[in-house]
């Protein structure tokens, strides 16, 4: 029986908090299914996409319960976004009810300067209802995760009680008692090393945090013993970046210069192509950068077809469409699935183009093998599928990711003896 279950709402964050174990352990699966994970006995950490951040709340309840119902008899952790973004309350109290376990919420993000201090969060000093950082959301900003959790019932651990082991321990247990969630603040790696291992010291753990709660239950595991697995490099690679995050054309602009092809897509580009039929394959390439209107540009795969390095995204210039997102990342997945099924590696930032476009190739499970440059490196049989939270990395990140992939080796997937 798995050690640990990760049940996420969207894929690449699934993928985050399954790779951050892979310091301790290879064993690790990520379904894009409750039914993808079901059986994998061999694997010491098993974690699910719900695929339900931009479910209304009521259907992200029902898909939680779902996996939660494949986990029994296994520690949860209930992965959540580190800008808290989605059905947190849904989720929460879906998780809540089930298990019939208050469970302890600490979504700090140190390593990416997201702390949580008097119930706050901060991204880099700043309160996140003033950090714009909810731009394309389209919704109002909770002020504190008490605010973010409501109507679920909460008590907020300050840091002084966190850094106090002794009274953690009786902040945790005093918030069981009166069947409220704690709310737990953090600024360190060790904050949450500390409140992981007072939450999950307890007969029923149920954890809610971000990639930081997770790297800290990851630091908590047992190492296996060292294995030799074989390596080795990609020949080609499709970047997809369906990202709206502000930092994602900053690293697009340094990946440029080094891809044979871009393919910029407006709004209004893939919107049509939902309702356009797809020009047949074509085995012309173009070394250059596409973009505006027209039937041809949506051709993807011949566009990209004999490039080394591809890239197709949405050309955000015009500005952000909130109300447009889940759409958008439908017809993006739609336009690159064929230019996909040809190519060795795949980079895939931003949680729900990446669920789209393996939904399309009919992969229901990733084994994580390694971490670059933030991103997640998995392996799906024959490919390599690579995913990245859409607000992670700095400039040269994209790039440096690209380039890793064709020069240095990526573990092949272990084999079913380890």
């Amino acid at each position: 029986m798995p050690e640990l279950a990760i049940v996420a709402d969207d894929l690449s964050g699934a993928a985050e908090a399954a790779a951050a174990h892979l310091l301790h352990t290879s064993r690790i699966s990520v379904g894009l299914s409750a039914a993808a994970v079901r059986g994998r006995d061999g694997d010491r950490v098993v974690a699910i996409d719900t695929d339900s951040r931009r479910c209304p709340p009521a259907e992200a309840a029902v898909r939680v319960r779902a996996a939660l119902e494949q986990c029994k008899g296994i520690p949860v952790l209930k992965k959540v976004d580190s800008l808290l973004r989605g059905n947190l309350a849904a989720e929460v109290r879906a998780l809540y009810e089930l298990s019939g376990v208050p469970p302890v919420v600490a979504t700090a993000l140190p390593s990416a300067g997201r702390t949580v201090v008097d119930g706050v969060l901060r991204v880099g000093g700043v309160p996140l209802h003033e950090s714009g950082l909810w731009h394309a959301e389209g919704l109002r900003v909770p002020r504190n995760l008490s605010e973010a959790l409501a109507p679920v019932p909460t008590v907020l651990v300050p840091l002084a009680t966190v850094r106090d082991g002794e009274a953690l321990a009786k902040a945790l247990a005093s918030a069981a008692a009166d069947l409220r969630v704690a709310v737990c603040d953090a600024e360190t790696d060790a904050d949450l090393d500390l409140i992981h291992h007072h939450a999950a010291a307890g007969e029923r753990s149920v954890l809610v945090g971000s990639g930081g709660l997770a790297a800290a239950a990851a630091r908590a595991l047992a190492a296996d013993d060292p294995v030799v697995r074989r390596h080795s490099v990609v020949d080609n690679v499709l970047v997809v970046v369906g990202t709206a995050a502000p930092s994602a054309t900053t690293q697009l602009e340094h990946l440029e210069s080094t891809a044979d092809v871009v393919v910029r897509l407006t709004p209004d580009d893939l919107l049509r192509a939902t309702l356009t039929p797809q020009p047949a394959p074509s085995h012309e390439t173009s070394p250059t950068a596409v973009s505006g209107s027209g039937g041809g540009v949506l051709d993807v795969a011949a566009r990209v077809r004999g490039a080394q390095c591809a890239v197709v995204c949405i050309d955000g210039r015009g500005g952000v469409r909130p109300e447009l997102a889940e759409r958008l990342a439908v017809a993006l997945a739609a336009v690159v699935g064929r230019a996909a099924r040809e190519r060795d590696a795949l980079v895939l930032t931003g949680g729900e183009t990446a669920r789209g476009v393996l939904d399309l190739l009919g992969v229901d499970r990733l084994v994580p093998v390694a971490e670059r440059h933030g991103a997640v490196v998995s392996r799906a049989g024959g490919r390599v599928v690579v995913t990245r939270p859409g607000s992670f990395g700095g400039p040269m990140s994209l790039a440096d990711l690209v380039t890793s992939l064709s020069t240095a080796p990526i573990p092949e997937e272990p084999t079913d003896d380890h």
